[in-house]
């Protein structure tokens, strides 16, 4: 379908419009465009407060409870204590190593 040959079928006048019309127009797009986006930046500012709240009361209800022994103090595998410590020493400066926030509980090593 050739909507060229529609609108010059149509026997309809387009109404010009001035310069000053056009650039009222424009502006009014520009300030609704500009609106819009300040609205969506408030709204994921605002989510990302909301969320930083709910983590930290989830942090504090964490450190609240009791934490469990990290490293179990018996030898029943016949590893010493002194080479669990030197184990879960290494796993940690390899983590902290790559910057990750990945944080683990060692709660028991065993011979393989």
């Amino acid at each position: 379908m050739n909507f060229l040959l529609l609108a010059e079928s149509a026997d309809k006048v387009v109404q010009r419009i001035s310069i000053p019309e056009s650039l009222l127009y424009a502006l009014i797009g520009f300030v609704v465009t500009f609106l819009g986006i300040a609205i969506l930046i408030f709204f994921v500012w605002a989510m990302g407060k909301v969320m930083g709240v709910v983590n930290s009361r989830k942090s504090e209800k964490s450190k609240e409870t009791s934490p469990e022994p990290a490293v179990e103090t018996t030898a029943e595998d016949g590893i010493s204590e002194e080479i669990k410590v030197a184990i879960i020493a290494a796993i940690a400066a390899y983590y902290d190593g790559e910057n990750t926030s990945c944080e683990f509980k060692v709660k028991r090593i065993r011979r393989l």
